[in-house]
C-alpha cells in the first residue's frame, strides 16, 4: 500500500507540473539519506496505473489494495477465458479454465506478496498473439504488447520468468504456420518488441544502479533454499481444505506448490484424447516402431520415475541395473523418438498435429517445471543428476542473480496447466453428461484450492515489544501522532522508534502516506548495508544515548517519534526522558506517542 500510494503520488505531481519528479521517482521517502529506495522492493507501477483513478478520488490506500488484490482474480480468469475459447472454440472449456487459472491452488501461499498474484496479463499476452496470428491485424498485436509491458511493470519476477515464454509463444506460431519468410509479420513483431523494451527498460536502470549502494547478488545457497523441490509440487498449502492435511510431502519455504487434483485430471484428459485418431498409415515394418515407441516411452517413464525416487536399482538376476542419469535417460529417449519419427509417417502425422495446438502448453509446463528447480535440482531435498537450466540464467542473464525464488515460476506451471486442463475440459463437454461432470469438478476444485477464511497475511507478535495493533487505517483515519507530523516544517526527517524491527517500520511506513516526510525507518526485500548497526545502535538508547544521538545527527534526523507503548518495563518512557535530557524538546503527544524536536 506504500509504494502504490508513493507512486501515484508521484504521478499525481508530474502531470501537475513538477517534471523533476521524474527523475527522483525511486528516490522514495524510507531509508533516508540513501536514494532510489523504492528500487529496493518491486515498483508496482503497472498496479498504480490501475488504482489511481480511485485513489485520487479515495486517497484510501487500503481500499485500493483491496480492489487491486480481487482484480488479480477477475482479471487472470478473464484473459484465460479469452485464450481457452479461441484455442478449443468451448465457453464450457474456457470458463473452466479461466476458473483453473484465476484461483490456482498457488495463489494460496501468495497471498501477501500483490506482485506474484499480479499474473492477470500473462493470458492475454497469449490470447492477443494468437489473434494477431489468425487475423493479421494490428490491433490484438498492440493488445499483446500492452499486456506484455504491464505484466513486466507487475513484477520483476515476472519479466523475468513469463517475457521468454511469450516470445517463445510468438516462434512457434510462426513455425507452425510456415511463417519464417514473411517480412511483414516479423516488422510487426519487432516493432511490439521495441515497444515493449521502450516502456519496461526505463524501470530496470534504477535497480541497476542500487547495485553500486553496496547490494550484492543473491548467494547460490539462497536463490537454492527457495527452489522448487521435485515433491514441492505434491506438497499443499495447510489451508487448502481438502489437501492441507494429508498432502505434506516436503514443507518448505516457497515449496508449497501442489496444483490440485481436478486440474491435472484435466490436463491428462487434453494430452490424451483431444483430436486422437487412428491413423493405419504405415511406410516400415509395424515391430520397428513399436520397439522405437517403447523404447522413447520406457526411457522417459524411467527418466520420471528418476526424478521422483532418485536411484532405482533392479537386480534381473543375470545382471543388476542402476538408474540414476536422468540425462542419459532424457538423451536416449529423445533419441528413440526421433529415430520413431523417421520410420513412422502416422507418428509424424500425429506429432505435428500435437504440436499445432497443445504441443507449446505441455513443452512450457515442463520447462516451468524444470526452472522452478532451481540452480541445484533436487528431489526429497537430495540432489538429481539432471540438467539444470536455471543455473545457466543465473551465472549468465542479468536480473537472475538478483532474485531469490525460482520456485515462483509455479505461477507459469499453473497458466500452462490451466490450458492444457482447458482442452481436457473441451474433450468432457463432448461426452454424455460431461457438462454436468465439468460443472462438479468445478465445485471440487474450488473446494480442494480454496481457503474461508482468505488469510492475506498475519501479524507476529515481536519479540521483546508489545505488539502493535494489527489494523492500519487510511490516512485520513491514521493516529493522530501522523497528522502531527504533517504540520511539521518542510525539511523535517523523521525517525520512528522503535526502529528495525518489521513490525514498527512497515507502520511507520504505511503511516508515512499521510506527511511524506523523509525516514529513516525502512522495510524491503533488500536493506541497506548500515540498517543492522543503526539498529543496533537504536535499539537500547537509555544505556548509550549519546551514541544513539551523534548517530541521529549525522544521519540528518531533525524529529524523533517515540512510540512509548510499544516498549517494555518502561523503556519507552525512559527512552523519551533520555532525549529530553540530551537537549530533544517535545514537539507534540498523543496519549503514549510524542514527538521529540532534536537539538542542534
Amino acid at each position: 500500500m506504500w509504494i502504490l500510494s508513493w507512486d501515484v503520488d508521484q504521478m499525481r505531481r508530474i502531470a501537475a507540473g513538477d517534471l523533476g519528479r521524474i527523475a527522483s521517482f525511486f528516490d522514495a521517502n524510507i531509508f533516508y539519506p540513501l536514494p532510489l529506495t523504492l528500487a529496493y522492493s518491486e515498483h508496482l507501477l503497472a498496479q498504480a496505473i490501475q488504482i489511481a483513478p480511485l485513489y485520487l478520488l479515495t486517497a484510501n490506500p487500503v481500499l485500493c489494495y483491496n480492489l487491486l488484490f480481487l482484480s488479480t482474480f477477475a482479471l487472470s480468469g478473464l484473459g484465460m477465458y479469452l485464450l481457452v475459447r479461441e484455442l478449443t472454440g468451448s465457453t464450457w472449456a474456457a470458463f473452466a479454465a479461466g476458473l483453473l487459472f484465476a484461483f490456482a491452488p498457488y495463489r494460496l501461499t501468495q497471498a501477501s506478496h500483490l506482485q506474484v498474484l499480479s499474473s492477470q496479463w500473462m493470458p492475454f499476452v497469449l490470447y492477443g498473439l494468437l489473434r494477431y496470428f489468425e487475423t493479421r491485424r494490428i490491433t490484438p498485436l498492440a493488445g499483446a504488447a500492452l499486456a506484455l509491458a504491464a505484466q513486466n511493470l507487475s513484477s520483476g519476477y515476472y519479466l523475468l520468468f513469463f517475457a521468454p515464454f511469450a516470445a517463445a509463444f510468438g516462434i512457434w506460431q510462426i513455425a507452425i504456420r510456415g511463417l519464417w519468410r514473411d517480412r511483414r509479420v516479423w516488422a510487426h513483431l519487432a516493432a511490439a518488441t521495441v515497444t515493449v523494451a521502450a516502456i519496461t527498460a526505463p524501470f530496470l536502470a534504477p535497480y541497476a544502479a542500487v547495485r553500486s549502494q553496496g547490494f550484492v547478488e543473491r548467494t547460490f545457497t539462497e536463490v537454492s533454499r527457495f527452489s522448487a523441490d521435485v515433491f514441492s509440487y505434491a506438497t499443499a498449502f495447510p489451508g487448502q481444505r481438502l489437501w492441507g492435511s494429508s498432502m505434506q510431502a516436503l514443507p518448505k519455504p516457497e515449496g508449497m506448490l501442489f496444483p490440485g487434483v481436478v486440474p491435472v485430471l484435466l490436463a491428462l484428459l487434453g494430452l490424451f484424447m483431444w483430436g486422437h485418431r487412428r491413423d493405419a498409415t504405415r511406410s516400415a515394418p509395424r515391430f520397428v516402431a513399436w520397439l522405437f515407441g517403447a523404447l522413447a516411452i520406457g526411457h522417459t517413464a524411467a527418466a520420471l520415475m528418476t526424478i521422483v525416487v532418485r536411484r532405482t536399482t533392479i537386480d534381473t538376476g543375470l545382471f543388476v541395473l542402476r538408474i540414476g542419469n536422468i540425462n542419459q535417460l532424457l538423451l536416449r529417449a529423445a533419441i528413440a523418438f526421433v529415430l520413431l519419427l523417421v520410420v513412422s509417417p502416422a507418428a509424424r502425422r500425429r506429432t505435428s498435429a500435437f504440436m499445432q495446438d497443445r504441443g507449446f502448453f505441455l513443452a512450457g509446463l515442463i520447462a516451468a517445471f524444470w526452472l522452478s528447480l532451481g540452480p541445484v535440482p533436487q528431489s526429497m531435498g537430495r540432489p538429481l543428476e539432471i540438467a539444470a537450466p536455471y543455473a545457466l540464467l543465473f551465472d549468465y542473464v542479468p536480473g537472475f542473480d538478483g532474485v531469490r525464488v525460482p520456485g515462483r515460476f509455479a505461477m507459469i506451471v499453473a497458466l500452462h496447466l490451466a490450458v492444457l486442463a482447458g482442452y481436457g475440459a473441451a474433450v468432457l463437454t463432448r461426452w454424455r453428461f460431461g457438462r454436468p461432470a465439468l460443472a462438479l469438478l468445478m465445485l471440487l476444485f474450488l473446494a480442494e484450492a480454496t481457503h474461508v477464511p482468505f488469510l492475506v497475511n498475519l501479524a507476529t507478535p515481536p519479540r521483546d515489544f508489545n505488539a502493535p495493533e494489527p489494523r492500519v487505517y487510511r490516512p485520513a483515519r491514521a493516529p493522530a501522532i501522523y497528522h502531527a507530523v504533517a504540520d511539521l516544517p518542510p525539511a523535517t526527517v523523521l525517525a520512528e522508534l522503535p526502529l528495525g524491527y518489521p513490525d514498527f517500520d512497515q507502520r511507520a511506513m504505511f503511516y508515512s502516506t499521510v506527511h511524506w516526510k523523509p525516514l529513516v525507518n525502512g522495510y524491503s526485500g533488500f536493506e541497506p548495508p548500515h540498517y543492522g548497526r543503526l539498529t543496533a545502535v537504536l535499539s537500547e538508547i537509555p544505556r548509550h544515548p549519546d551514541l544513539s544521538l551523534a548517530t541521529l545527527k549525522e544521519i540528518g534526523v531533525t524529529h524523533v517519534l517515540v512510540h512509548e507503548a510499544a516498549y517494555v518495563d518502561g523503556e519507552g518512557v525512559a527512552t523519551t526522558d533520555v532525549l529530553e535530557q540530551r537537549g530533544a524538546v517535545e514537539v507534540t503527544r498523543h496519549g503514549t506517542d510524542v514527538i521529540l524536536q532534536l537539538s542542534r
